[in-house]
């Protein structure tokens, strides 16, 4: 079968440029529907076909008998960055992870990996929760704010006010999705982009990248320079990209931080940190790129009839006690908006300047982080809160669309570099992701 994304001849893989996208194109949705299709495992009869790959993401491989079988089953799951659906499988058949007496590399594969996939789902949940239900604690910063519309919402840890947990979504056009996801891949070029301030110093020093492991997981050690007398913040962040696309539809990736000394899945240590005023901090997080939800625009057009009706930028909450009004931030995010609206006078989800179209996905991030400080300046919380948030996720936003456009030459080098291990693939499951989430029938789920 020809890769994805290649040169019919067999040459070399497609090049990018301004005006063709082949590098990141995905399968026509068209055709991929009737992929998508064979995902149901039931005859015309009505008997139960050949185990497909939905019945198989739910863990229902009644054939299975052997323990073994299904441990080694759950091994090339999450070798093909399908951990979910290898918890499903264990679940199913009774398998309980970890495994007290690790007896092979399979025992000891299951017991690293699995207990993570606990963690996601709990993620998951959260993030399609949604923050408005009553009794939610989370505060709303803005709702469907800017251009590229980026809704932003945020809660503090109660007892020391310091810990703060975080979510923002945005909808983006399904030609956004892999050039997101390769912006998000290539953490070596995060400090190309990510935006630093000068009042007050908050800047990116450095993004090194610690490790690989197969195709969708790395390890990453970031360091950020806080305002003085803060000292500098650094992070080392363990990523693991998880394809559910066969039995939600849906791409998740688990960031959590990881400490000196603990083991990378490549084998090596996490190194301690080399200078003696830089202080480690706790992360963990994760993105969910999903089917955009029933009804997304009529709540966005309630949101903002009431910031309009209220006089606000955004839909405030009366829990909102951090400082003064968003004013300012209202204006420092209009200027934004403006200075990079050269991108394309693209509407607030990204597209061609129309009302928004049904050809979105939610994208949607939440993150827990502990500076390790024992106060935080109301001050500095508030430019966090209200313009670091807001900013860093629009920067990702329009780089994505460079990428897309052909117009980052250092994602497009890297993209090409990287084609054949990693982004034909890419291409190949966002493609199923798409057809699936935009079929016009019914598509069997787990």
């Amino acid at each position: 079968r020809q890769s994805p994304g290649r040169d019919p001849s067999g040459g070399a893989p497609a090049v990018m440029g301004e005006e063709t996208v082949a590098e990141l194109r995905v399968p026509d949705v068209d055709d991929a529907v009737k992929r998508v299709r064979a995902l149901d495992v039931a005859g015309d009869d009505g008997e139960t076909a050949d185990l497909a790959p939905a019945d198989e993401a739910a863990g229902n491989v009644g054939t299975i008998d052997d323990v073994g079988d299904v441990k080694a089953r759950a091994v090339a799951l999450i070798d093909d960055d399908r951990l979910l659906q290898a918890a499903r499988l264990l679940r199913a058949h009774d398998v309980h992870v970890p495994i007290r007496d690790p007896r092979d590399a399979a025992d000891v594969k299951l017991n690293a990996f699995v207990p993570k996939a606990a963690v996601m789902e709990d993620l998951i949940e959260s993030l399609k929760a949604d923050p408005r239900r009553p009794g939610t604690e989370w505060i709303v910063q803005c709702e469907h704010s800017g251009r590229r519309d980026v809704s932003i919402y945020y809660r503090m840890d109660e007892e020391t006010q310091t810990k703060l947990t975080a979510r923002i979504e945005s909808p983006i056009r399904k030609d956004m999705l892999v050039p997101f996801l390769s912006v998000l891949n290539e953490s070596e070029l995060y400090k190309s982009w990510l935006p630093n301030w000068t009042l007050p110093r908050l800047r990116v020093r450095r993004s090194d990248k610690l490790s690989q492991t197969g195709r969708c997981s790395q390890v990453v050690l970031v360091t950020v320079d806080l305002p003085w007398p803060f000292s500098s913040r650094e992070c080392v962040l363990d990523a693991w990209g998880v394809d559910d696309i066969d039995a939600s539809g849906d791409i998740c990736v688990l960031v959590d931080s990881m400490t000196p000394g603990a083991t990378m899945r490549c084998g090596a240590v996490v190194p301690d940190v080399d200078e003696k005023d830089i202080v480690r901090i706790d992360f963990t997080g994760g993105f969910l790129f999903r089917k955009l939800p029933d009804g997304w625009d009529a709540k966005r057009d309630a949101a903002r009839a009431a910031s309009s009706w209220f006089g606000t930028a955004s839909a405030g909450n009366a829990k909102d006690s951090t400082g003064p009004s968003t004013g300012g931030t209202s204006a420092r995010r209009a200027s934004f908006d403006s200075v990079h609206s050269d991108d394309d006078d693209a509407c607030t989800a990204g597209g061609d300047g129309t009302r928004p179209c049904d050809d979105r996905i939610l994208v949607s991030v939440q993150m827990y982080m502990d500076p390790k400080l024992a106060y935080v300046p109301t001050s500095l919380l508030n430019f966090v809160i209200r313009t670091v948030m807001y900013t860093m996720w629009c920067m990702l936003l329009r780089v994505a669309e460079k990428v897309r456009d052909g117009k980052s030459e250092p994602h497009r080098a890297s993209i090409a570099a990287k084609a054949r291990e990693l982004y034909d693939w890419v291409r190949e499951r966002t493609g199923a992701m798409l057809a699936r989430i935009f079929a016009t029938e019914p598509v069997a789920t787990a």
